[in-house]
């Protein structure tokens, strides 16, 4: 890992909040281990949001769950130690991974978490998934171009999003119920429809 690399990061997250909060109200904010850097948290803390980071356990976090524990709700201290330095007081929580047997999903926080609540809270990072996927979905509605014009660019990208909601409609409104949580019409299934329906 470079050096500045923990700058960069900050920085990211810092340009990302703030430019968010010209639109929006941020409740909180939910960020994957690849941020999970002191200083990072540090400026989160600096920012006065609220988070959720995904951690890289330690021993010294793993440590703290005894033989059969269900959850760990612990306060804890980050730290880096070279220069440049940097301290940061969180709340360390780990429960139990919903496929791996005997493992954890660790974050820290600056929320008040008990023991009680851990689990949900976990599912509510887990739910930021969904957000990436379907990002991922778009782009099988996302037409290829070469076209160095944003115009262009932003406009077949607003068109894929158009059609990725039209096939979410699609699949709500074949499944006649709440949204199913595996579409029973696929992506590809939807734009061979789409690309062979006559328009005219």
């Amino acid at each position: 890992m470079e050096a500045n690399d923990f700058r960069a990061k900050r920085e990211a997250v810092r340009i990302l909040i703030e430019t968010a909060r010209e639109y929006v109200s941020i409740r909180q904010v939910y960020l994957d281990r690849g941020f999970y850097q002191v200083h990072v948290v540090a400026e989160l803390e600096r920012l006065e949001v609220d988070y959720l980071v995904r951690v890289r356990p330690s021993k010294g976090m793993k440590d703290r769950l005894s033989a059969g524990a269900e959850t760990v709700v612990d306060e804890y201290l980050m730290q880096r130690k070279r220069k440049p330095t940097a301290t940061v007081a969180v709340t360390v929580f780990a429960v139990p991974h919903r496929s791996s047997e005997d493992e954890y999903v660790w974050f820290v926080t600056n929320l008040a978490i008990e023991a009680s609540s851990a689990r949900a809270y976990a599912t509510a990072f887990r739910r930021r998934w969904g957000i990436e996927t379907s990002y991922r979905q778009i782009g099988d509605f996302l037409p290829r171009t070469s076209s160095p014009t944003f115009s262009v660019r932003l406009f077949y990208f607003l068109f894929a999003v158009t059609l990725y909601n039209l096939w979410i409609l699609a699949n709500i409104l074949i499944s006649d119920g709440p949204v199913p949580t595996k579409p029973p019409l696929s992506t590809k299934i939807f734009r061979t429809f789409v690309l062979s329906t006559d328009y005219g």
